[in-house]
């Protein structure tokens, strides 16, 4: 079973670099620092074959298992066993292995017992070479290191695979939401917590617990609480059934409470250390409140997830309404329109939209109004300045020449098509706003600007020159122009 929260997309500026530096120490320890436990593993199992252990401890774990009610012991002999099946058996066990050390399987009274202590002491020597053995967390026994490492190490590749998986799909969503310093911190402490519940729920029993689990858990107990009601997308795994499905991100915990700690529970066979996936999840969801409620969750990227989503409806709706306006639908287009500009105010397509809407239907008043809101909007970049351009050029021929669109409004143009080098548009707008008000110097300014782009000799600047001496004749200008159409 498989369920993990997949609604965003990786990109440079969510790169979750805490969560994949931790990926890499993991990945670092499993391959290189317990690289060498397998040899180790093995030289333990050659000396319990040689030393002829299982003689011994198989017969006193089939009796043990009797006498604990642990379902029926295995009576089959020791040497009939795949090799290595009854070292497993036997070393998987904690409960009997703290009884077989405490010397309540073996007892002292009996005559094997000396040769036997020294040989299983010998062969849990070798065993303890092992990197995994040596800092692995122990049940009924605290030590910090041991706490601190056990949460780097693994028991397998599938182990490692699996958590590595869930760490950089969480590990994402939770690193962004806190930051790197914050997430470092919830995933040590979580880790820390998983491995003390586990020391309390184990004390008193034989083993040993590893891996990111509980680390891990105290992520998704985290993610859970952030992102609270708010419907996440999830990607879910049954055995040969696997889809996309949305649903509150509060949902999970009680699906991943389930997966990790109710269902190893009734297991009995299961070698799954459930306390510290609970101890983990538990201490996720306690620090993801205290982090809510200091204000310290980035809450413009848990609100990114709506913005996306309302961009990605906004933009479905836009482009069903540029549908309408070329079936001439243009009542339907209006009204979609207006919607998203309500919503969304400002947005340059929805605008423009508007008014082609206008244009095709629409009173002289609507269409003014349609270009002004066009119009008004920033040109930040050439691209918009030009999408501009191509509205007040088309308004400006639509109205002869003559627009009715507020002054101020006008005068924010003008920079913009400055900007441009649209010579003509440029020409068309200063007429415009001098019609209305020939005493302003700096349109005398912004008109002899003009003339000096437009081209030596040519009839456009005798024109421009000479509409400025028509207009200005008193201006500081009017001298120059003189003087430029003398020149020829």
């Amino acid at each position: 079973m498989l369920i993990l929260p997949l609604h965003r997309t990786w990109t440079r500026a969510n790169f979750p670099w805490m969560a994949m530096l931790l990926v890499l120490a993991n990945v670092f320890v499993f391959a290189f620092l317990q690289s060498g436990d397998h040899a180790v593993y093995q030289q333990a199992q050659a000396y319990y074959e040689q030393a002829d252990l299982g003689a011994i401890e198989f017969p006193a774990y089939a009796q043990w298992l009797t006498a604990h009610g642990r379902g029926e012991a295995p009576t089959q002999p020791f040497t009939t066993l795949p090799p290595g099946a009854m070292l497993a058996l036997i070393e998987s066990d904690g409960a009997f292995l703290a009884d077989l050390h405490a010397d309540r399987v073996i007892l002292p009274t009996d005559p094997r017992h000396a040769q036997w202590q020294n040989q299983r002491a010998q062969f849990d020597a070798i065993l303890d070479r092992a990197f995994s053995r040596a800092h692995a967390l122990r049940f009924s026994h605290v030590e910090p290191g041991r706490i601190v490492t056990s949460m780097f190490m693994h028991g397998g590749l599938d182990h490692l695979l699996g958590n590595m998986l869930f760490l950089l799909a969480v590990g994402m969503l939770v690193e962004g939401a806190l930051g790197h310093g914050w997430f470092l911190g919830l995933y040590l402490c979580g880790g820390i917590c998983a491995a003390l519940a586990s020391l309390y729920w184990h004390w008193g029993s034989e083993g040993n617990s590893l891996g990111a689990s509980g680390a891990i858990a105290a992520l998704m107990g985290a993610y859970c609480v952030i992102w609270g009601r708010r419907k996440v997308r999830v990607f879910y795994w049954f055995f040969v059934v696997f889809d996309y499905v949305k649903v509150p991100a509060l949902a999970m915990l009680g699906l991943w409470f389930a997966w990790l700690v109710v269902v190893p529970s009734l297991d009995a066979h299961s070698h799954i250390d459930y306390a510290d996936h609970a101890g983990g999840l538990l201490a996720g969801i306690g620090m993801a409140f205290a982090l809510r409620a200091r204000g310290w969750v980035r809450r413009d990227f848990i609100d990114e997830d709506e913005r996306i989503e309302r961009t990605q409806h906004d933009d479905a709706e836009l482009e069903r309404a540029q549908r309408l306006i070329g079936q001439m639908e243009i009542p339907k287009a209006r009204d979609i329109l207006l919607r998203l500009d309500r919503d969304q105010p400002g947005r340059l397509p929805v605008r423009i939209a508007l008014y082609r809407c206008a244009r095709y239907q629409g009173t002289p008043a609507q269409v003014d109004a349609a270009a002004a809101g066009v119009l008004e909007i920033p040109a930040p970049t050439d691209a918009i300045a030009r999408e501009l351009q191509s509205v007040w050029e088309d308004y400006a021929q639509a109205c002869a020449g003559a627009p009715r669109l507020p002054t101020d409004t006008l005068q924010r143009l003008l920079p913009v098509l400055q900007r441009l080098d649209a010579d003509a548009a440029v020409d068309g707008l200063l007429r415009a706003l001098i019609e209305r008000d020939s005493s302003d110097a700096t349109l005398a300014q912004a008109w002899f600007a003009l003339c000096l782009r437009t081209p030596d000799g040519t009839p456009a600047r005798r024109a421009r020159l000479a509409f400025l001496l028509e207009r200005y004749p008193q201006s500081d200008y009017a001298p120059k122009a003189r003087f430029l159409l003398g020149q020829g």
